[in-house]
């Protein structure tokens, strides 16, 4: 199970698609998987309201789904958190100004533990689980040191963002590096999609795997899930240089 953050345009939607196929992505009222509509083996289905939620994880856990699939991805759990509030708003029958009390707020969070969980269970299947999120900053509160400690995740709520951190084997943040490289005697300006996995005082990261593995790497350049499976299992992404035979 993996979350993959970051924010718009920075290669969430088409890091995912490197997920083992037949892949079902659940479009939450995003329409952010026309970036991967040529990609072969990859179902999307639409997600409108919160019962779409529901319905399609009973269709992957016991309905015609069941088996079908080897990665789902929902794209993205923020606008699922959106439906959930609009849920909790349409069964107290609150009008579009009532605001919303501590307690629904609460109901809210609630349901999307239980459906983040139910979904994140779906590893007991067989099957990858893919969460991906737009990022925002979140300010806390102050530590004792009376130094504010801002972090960078998944734009949820606070709770529910706590929550699916720790239920996830791997937080990656994408973003896009700019360098410039020096071929011959020019300058050329290279372009790399990137994933912050390593730790970092500011953004949510991490990957599980063996406590003998040593440090993780800060980032992966182009990012796939085949790279994150190897350093997942403890391997080093830079091959050993093969050694040279002389000939007598």
């Amino acid at each position: 199970s993996a979350l993959l953050y970051g924010e718009s345009g920075t290669g969430k939607t088409a890091l995912s698609s490197t997920w083992p196929k037949p892949m079902l992505v659940l479009d939450i009222a995003e329409k952010g998987t026309r970036t991967i509509r040529q990609v072969k083996g990859i179902d999307a289905i639409p997600i409108e309201t919160w019962d779409d939620v529901i319905d399609t994880y009973w269709y992957l856990a016991t309905g015609k789904g069941k088996g079908k699939y080897k990665t789902v991805s929902l794209d993205q759990v923020s606008q699922l958190q959106d439906l959930a509030i609009a849920q909790v708003r349409k069964e107290k029958n609150m009008k579009e100004k009532d605001p919303m009390s501590q307690r629904l707020w609460g109901e809210a969070s609630g349901r999307m533990k239980t459906w983040l969980y139910n979904y994140r269970e779906l590893q007991s299947k067989g099957i990858h689980v893919v969460f991906i999120a737009h990022q925002r900053e979140n300010k806390a509160d102050e530590e004792e040191d009376n130094q504010i400690a801002p972090s960078i995740g998944a734009r949820l709520m606070p709770s529910v963002s706590s929550f699916l951190n720790g239920a996830v084997s791997s937080i990656g943040n994408t973003f896009i590096r700019e360098r410039f490289v020096k071929e011959g005697k020019e300058k050329i300006r290279k372009v790399e999609y990137c994933l912050r996995v390593g730790p970092h005082a500011v953004y949510r990261s991490k990957i599980r795997r063996p406590p003998s593995a040593g440090l993780l790497p800060d980032i992966i350049v182009n990012p796939t899930f085949e790279k994150l499976e190897t350093i997942s299992r403890g391997e080093s992404l830079i091959k050993p240089k093969s050694a040279t035979v002389r000939k007598k």
